[in-house]
């Protein structure tokens, strides 16, 4: 079948010379259909694969001196260079996955030359046109690098798994550290109308009381009748200041604190409060990642400290109490969104050649990419350019196909 098709995009290939050197004669089809089997490889003068058939050489030339890498054609017939103008060729590029480059090729000095950039990876399979001297002729060899292939009970046992690229949004967000505190319009402590002794206390600390509620009884000193210390709203006891026996005045007897919300106060460098904004999501979690609310930016502090920190504030829901005033968490907040037409996740990435590349993999074929890459957030990185729609990317232990690729020294071949 892969037979078959080479032969037909080969046809299309010379169809685009039969102006220059007339049609093919069926004898020239039959002569010429084992043409397009593998070519042994051999280096020309200039460095390329060197493709022979009679009279005639082409050399390939895959060059990335001086700026955008380019091939380069040169023709002779007996050994004599042929001029560009008396001769045409065609080039293809059939890529990992199905994709085909077309390349226009133009006279440039001595050689012919492709005008579209090659973009990396250069691993492919070529095929080359020639006509001239009122010939036919094509090839067909493979240029890979980057490329490995691993069986898929191989893949398997060595944890490669394999995910497509999809759409999504990328969340940038700042990191803070913060600590969970009372909403202080939501406390209240409770002090004697009157001096007196405490007669009793109702309720410890920890208690859930309700609004009108009795928590202390007071003798006025005064008239030593008795009299009621009532909550002034629900919530729950968080001090107890005073015994029964002891003396009091206007000291506080008992404090309560609404904590169904509360406040998550959050330390903020002036690099995070430049980005921040209020209104901005907030997820907050505990220091051992356990739990986790969600909540939204209030209030952001128009000075900062000592240390030049400035607070950032959240409030939160805390029906269930985990949240307790005192406690230490992280807080991640998003400071940028943007839906990305393609992302990727960021345990794909590895640095390889000096660049931040993905591994792709078709079948049991795996080869390297170098996307342009855009926005980022803790778990994906957006794709700007570079890859195939809905193309597989190995997400976890690429490493393996890095390292694999290096120990058979398929990295870089030009």
């Amino acid at each position: 079948m892969m037979n078959y098709i080479r032969f037909i995009s080969t046809a299309l290939l010379l169809t685009a010379f039969t102006g220059f050197c007339g049609p093919l004669q069926a004898s020239e089809e039959h002569d010429h259909a084992d043409e397009d089997a593998q070519t042994e490889e051999r280096k020309g003068p200039n460095g390329g694969h060197l493709l022979e058939k009679g009279s005639l050489t082409l050399e390939v030339v895959l060059s990335e001196n001086g700026g955008k890498p380019e091939f380069r054609l040169f023709a002779s017939d007996n050994g004599e260079p042929l001029a560009p103008g008396t001769y045409q060729a065609g080039l293809t590029l059939e890529r990992l996955g199905g994709r085909r480059d077309v390349l226009t090729l133009r006279p440039r000095g001595d050689m012919l030359v492709s005008q579209e950039p090659v973009a990396e990876p250069h691993s492919f399979e070529v095929e080359v046109a020639l006509s001239a001297k009122g010939q036919n002729h094509t090839w067909h060899f493979e240029s890979y690098e980057g490329r490995t292939e691993l069986e898929a009970d191989v893949a398997k046992e060595s944890g490669l798994i394999s995910e497509p690229v999809t759409s999504g949004r990328i969340r940038t967000q700042a990191h803070l550290f913060g600590v969970v505190s009372v909403i202080p319009e939501q406390q209240s402590r409770l002090s004697a109308v009157y001096p007196g002794v405490v007669q009793s206390v109702a309720v410890r600390i920890g208690d859930k009381v309700k609004a009108g509620q009795v928590v202390a009884t007071v003798q006025n000193a005064a008239t030593l009748k008795n009299y009621s210390i009532k909550a002034l709203s629900d919530g729950e006891v968080t001090n107890r200041f005073v015994n029964p026996g002891e003396k009091v005045s206007d000291q506080a007897l008992v404090e309560i604190s609404d904590l169904s919300t509360v406040y998550v106060e959050m330390s903020a460098f002036p690099g995070d409060t430049a980005k921040m904004a209020r209104g901005n999501p907030v997820v907050v979690r505990d220091v051992h990642g356990e739990e986790q609310t969600s909540s939204q930016i209030e209030y952001i502090a128009p000075q900062m400290t000592g240390g030049h920190i400035a607070r950032a504030r959240a409030v939160v829901r805390n029906d269930n109490g985990y949240w307790r005033p005192g406690m230490h968490v992280k807080a991640d907040v998003e400071v940028a969104s943007v839906e990305a037409r393609q992302i990727v996740k960021k345990s794909a990435l590895q640095e390889f050649n000096g660049e931040t590349v993905v591994f792709i993999r078709v079948g049991d074929i795996y080869e390297v990419r170098m996307p342009e890459f855009g926005a980022s957030d803790d778990s994906f990185i957006e794709v700007l350019s570079g890859l195939e729609e809905h193309v597989e990317v190995v997400t976890q232990n690429s490493f393996l196909i890095k390292a694999d690729i290096l120990k058979s020294g398929a990295s870089h071949e030009h």
